[in-house]
């Protein structure tokens, strides 16, 4: 019997969408898991192989999977966590970067620049835990617990550069000569603020180098960039395609030539065609001095009574005299797109130190507008891919039709080359997770039972508009603790719109690919695709069991039987003084409290129902939210102020009695402010 092993990469199953099972354990396959969101898998056996790469979502939330093998080899990343109903062999011979939870941001950032690799074996082997400044990390040297330098020369590596390198605020040299890559130089890397060596030579890199500044030394050569991308010292370093200067000094001065032929023609033509009108050009990443000077200041967003956009009533420029250009003028022609330049400055290059969090979708930055603080989310444009892309574009779309004081507001977002960025207004207060389940990490003191019931009944709220008071019906997807956001005085916000579907009302079932967190999927959706606003109602009856209990709707630490909130919180309900005992110990209840209490986990109970017909709409949760935190009681009546007396007058007598009390009344003034007839 042949010793032979298969090797290779396995993407080429994801296009096997009859697949049910997949066994190919002890061979030597390498490379990653590709996107398995189209298959129906119910057994997934790679064991004893060479995989790489982080374990995909699109494998952890497969509805159809039964069971899983993962065991000896070198994945990366989170260890991932799968349904309750998957028999799971993950086991030891992989390269997780913890047991449990996100790995840290400096190692999220360097998965992603391996990810650009398509995840080597090498850089695999070598690159695992989390601290890659502690240990030794093939290619990667630190300074100051900061990385700052990436030398990864004749390592054979291809795929591309990612953009996520930008994210290293410290990094003075990134080295990748003698390799295999393709694709572009990000231009993102510009933004590197210590930045002083970039050797690409080489490689297989094509259109244009970034113009870097001055004090980089950039080294391109032996790569296929296009002659109008070569640098020739420009930028600071020798690079480009090894063209001869005499030739690339033509080909500028013909080029030149052609632009200013280009702009006479368009002059006239302009200039003839709309004399009067004042079109609005793209911002340059490289601005004039008098583009230097503007300021914006953000308030908010003006909407008519349709929900579309209008000119921001407060969000404006102030420039120079020699270029007096409004940004409302901005406004009219690009609705709320805001140059890069802008966004640079306000994030401070986006610095570390501006950092709110991290996620898949990339990081969110604490930025200044002239004073009006706000959240950058700088989307990881470079491998999002186009499903990314499509969630940017939805999140625009619906946060530009809808306005909520219980939904985060989208101020204003950015597209330059690969970079994809929205503005919102900045949430001081941090996210509901962490005030219920980081607070050792967050320093948060723990929210009270009163500041929960508010909270609650804000996510309601803004949910409810959501689901049927805006123009349109929409479906969140994607609630959660971590989206629900909170402002200084502890009121919440929904944020997050990507995965948002709309609905026509005559139509609210939709049925399309599962996208969500697993915790939060209701069975229907996650089981069929099936989407309607009952999703999001069951979504938030778990958020509910996290309030009450303080707990993670799902927690591996805890024993198999205990890791699911909604299971357990439903079984301990069944018994009073055991669920006393489940309830987060952190609160301090009152018996007016703790009835409270009982009512929100009964409220709860059925929005976490298992059929969507069994769970209340979202207008009950806000009714019967209201009514415990906005009790009406009535006022006890000081018989000294002669209410009870008055009480029991008529009104011509009532009259008479504060016109003796010395009101100046008179008769007309009287009678007409009642509308009664004089006698």
């Amino acid at each position: 019997m042949s010793e032979r092993k298969l090797s290779g990469q396995i993407a080429v199953i994801a296009s096997m969408k009859s697949l049910k099972l997949l066994w190919i354990q002890s061979n030597e396959f390498t490379g990653p898991i590709p996107d398995l969101s189209d298959l129906q898998l119910e057994s997934f056996n790679v064991r004893d192989n060479m995989l790489t790469g982080v374990v995909p979502a699109s494998l952890t939330g497969l509805a159809s999977l039964k069971n899983v093998s993962l065991s000896n080899n070198n994945f990366q990343g989170p260890m991932p966590d799968f349904a309750d109903t998957v028999s799971t062999d993950i086991g030891d011979g992989n390269r997780f970067c913890v047991k449990s939870g996100p790995c840290g941001p400096m190692t999220t950032t360097l998965l992603e620049v391996a990810a650009g690799f398509r995840y080597p074996l090498d850089l695999a082997v070598s690159w695992k835990g989390n601290a890659p400044c502690n240990q030794q990390w093939v290619g990667i040297v630190c300074s100051s617990s900061d990385v700052s330098s990436i030398n990864l020369p004749n390592r054979n590596l291809s795929g591309m550069i990612s953009p996520a390198i930008a994210n290293l605020t410290r990094l003075r040299k990134l080295i990748l000569s003698n390799n295999h890559l393709t694709g572009m130089i990000p231009h993102a890397l510009v933004t590197l603020p210590n930045l002083s060596i970039l050797d690409v030579t080489n490689n297989s890199l094509t259109g244009q180098v970034p113009m870097f500044k001055p004090s980089v030394k950039v080294l391109a050569e032996g790569n296929q960039f296009g002659e109008s991308g070569d640098n020739n010292g420009e930028g600071g370093g020798s690079s480009g395609g090894g063209k001869p200067k005499s030739n690339a000094g033509m080909i500028v001065g013909i080029i030149v030539a052609v632009i200013i032929l280009f702009a006479f023609i368009g002059l006239f033509v302009h200039h003839r065609n709309n004399k009067n009108i004042e079109k609005f050009r793209p911002v340059s990443t490289k601005t004039s001095p008098a583009e230097s000077e503007m300021k914006i200041q953000v308030v908010g967003i003006n909407r008519n009574s349709s929900g579309s956009s209008a000119v921001p009533t407060e969000f404006y420029s102030h420039v120079s005299a020699a270029n007096s250009t409004n940004i409302a003028d901005l406004f009219d022609s690009h609705g709320m797109q805001l140059p890069m330049e802008v966004l640079l400055k306000a994030t401070n290059n986006f610095s570390e130190d501006c950092i709110l969090g991290r996620g898949g979708f990339g990081v969110v930055f604490k930025g200044n507008l002239n004073g009006k603080l706000v959240a950058v989310k700088r989307c990881d444009g470079g491998t999002m891919g186009t499903k990314g892309h499509q969630e940017f574009l939805a999140e625009i779309d619906v946060l530009r039709k809808v306005r909520h004081r219980h939904l985060v507001a989208l101020l204003g977002y950015c597209t330059h080359g690969n970079e994809r960025l929205l503005v919102y207004e900045y949430m001081s207060g941090g996210t509901l997770r962490e005030h219920l389940c980081d607070l050792q990490q967050s320093g948060y003191t723990p929210l009270t039972w009163t500041q929960r019931m508010i909270i609650a009944l804000d996510v309601a709220r803004g949910i409810e508009y959501l689901h049927g008071l805006a123009q349109e019906t929409f479906i969140h997807r994607d609630l959660k603790p971590s989206n629900i956001l909170l402002d200084q005085d502890l009121r919440a916000k929904v944020s997050d719109f990507g995965l948002v579907k709309p609905a026509k009302d005559t139509e609210k079932a939709l049925t399309t690919r599962v996208a969500g967190t697993f915790g939060y999927l209701a069975p229907e959706y996650a089981t069929t695709g099936k989407v309607t606003t009952k999703v999001d109602v069951y979504a938030y009856g778990v958020i509910l069991m996290e309030m009450i209990t303080g707990r993670k709707v799902l927690d591996d630490s805890l024993p198999d039987d205990e890791t699911h909130l909604v299971t357990i919180f439903r079984r301990n309900m069944l018994d009073k003084e055991k669920f006393r005992k489940f309830v987060d110990p952190t609160l301090e209840l009152s018996a007016e409290s703790w009835n409270s209490l009982l009512e929100v986990s009964d409220l709860a109970r059925h929005c976490t129902a298992r059929e969507p017909y069994q769970r209340p709409d979202m207008c009950h949760c806000v009714n019967r939210l209201s009514s415990l935190v906005d009790q009406w009681k009535p006022t006890n009546v000081d018989e000294d102020d002669g209410e009870g007396e008055t009480s029991e007058m008529g009104l011509h007598q009532q009259l008479e009695k504060w016109r003796s009390d010395d009101f100046t009344i008179s008769d007309s003034d009287t009678f007409s402010s009642f509308n009664m007839p004089r006698r």
